[in-house]
């Protein structure tokens, strides 16, 4: 599932994949949650999974 995503990821940005894309893929595969991201990588996960429609545990928003 992670590799699939992250291809997805690699087709939508010209295949550059960077960490905030990583860390959005084990996100969405519940493999890490917000709290175990960088600091500084934070707002942009954050404003990934957001615009995936996701928390920063990769859970839906309500």
């Amino acid at each position: 599932m992670i590799r699939n995503f992250m291809f997805i990821i690699s087709i939508l940005k010209g295949g550059k994949i960077i960490m905030v894309d990583v860390y959005v893929a084990l996100i969405v595969a519940h493999r890490r949650t917000i709290d175990q991201v960088p600091a500084k990588l934070q707002a942009a996960v954050l404003a990934d999974l957001k615009a995936l429609g996701l928390d920063g545990n990769g859970n839906p928003l309500s």
